[in-house]
């Protein structure tokens, strides 16, 4: 039995990276070759769904290299195809190191993943709330059940095959990612006050009104005009609403 196991280890260790691991005797190498190319297109057809801006930006070469690299190296802890996504970007956040010359790359992988979990998260359907908003100093806003406020140094939601990053801006970038009605996944790009304003009212388990979450953020930023800036929240909720993050209000 341990000689079995340990011609199996190394038959397995063989699949995952043939270049480097020895096929270990008795075995077809020609038919052991059809075995290696399933595994390789198996993941590779998981990753370019989930990841297509990252591969046309890597171009074929270098996506084979990272791809085979990922293969080799990590140790998934998940049996199951929908989760290839996953343990790729855990390999790029915790083993993987960046020689690309593009650095921005694992933000953008990571970017492209959330996509894909925003789409197939599952969440209870919201069945009550009001609509017309007359005062949202007392109110609590209903957001998407799906939703995530992500942060990132580089413009990700920009950089495609004709634009690239060189260096990350002054400002980073808050992008708040939600499931809509329709089910449908968006992106808005936010700036810091919206993306303040939504951390408060989103994160904080429903204790504060949108008054009280405006005059948090008047004193985070010793804002001169309160007044302004309950105005300028007001207009950023309804525009939200507006584009679906926002399904409603609901009040104490």
């Amino acid at each position: 039995m341990m000689a079995f196991q340990a011609v199996q280890r190394q038959f397995l260790a063989h699949l995952r990276n043939p270049g480097q691991q020895p096929l270990p005797t008795g075995f077809d190498p020609q038919g052991v070759a059809l075995y290696t190319d399933l595994l390789y297109n198996k993941f590779n057809d998981s990753l370019t769904t989930c990841f297509p801006v990252t591969q046309a930006i890597l171009g074929e070469k270098a996506w084979q290299q990272l791809l085979k690299s990922f293969i080799a190296r990590h140790r998934c802890l998940s049996p199951y195809y929908r989760q290839i996504p996953d343990e790729f970007i855990q390999y790029l956040q915790t083993e993987w190191v960046n020689h690309t010359g593009l650095p921005y790359l694992l933000e953008l992988a990571h970017f492209e993943w959330v996509e894909l979990i925003l789409a197939i998260t599952d969440a209870e359907p919201v069945v009550q709330y009001e609509t017309a908003v007359n005062d949202w100093s007392a109110c609590h806003p209903v957001f998407a059940p799906v939703l995530q406020l992500l942060h990132y140094a580089y413009p990700v939601q920009h950089i495609n095959e004709n634009y690239h990053a060189t260096m990350p801006p002054e400002q980073a970038t808050p992008i708040l990612g939600f499931r809509d009605k329709e089910d449908a996944v968006q992106f808005i790009e936010l700036n810091p006050a919206t993306a303040r304003l939504i951390e408060i009212l989103h994160d904080t388990d429903d204790s504060y009104t949108v008054g009280e979450a405006i005059e948090q953020i008047a004193a985070e930023l010793q804002h001169p005009e309160p007044s302004a800036l309950f105005a300028f929240g007001v207009a950023t909720l309804a525009d939200l609403m507006q584009q679906g993050a926002i399904l409603g209000a609901g009040k104490d």
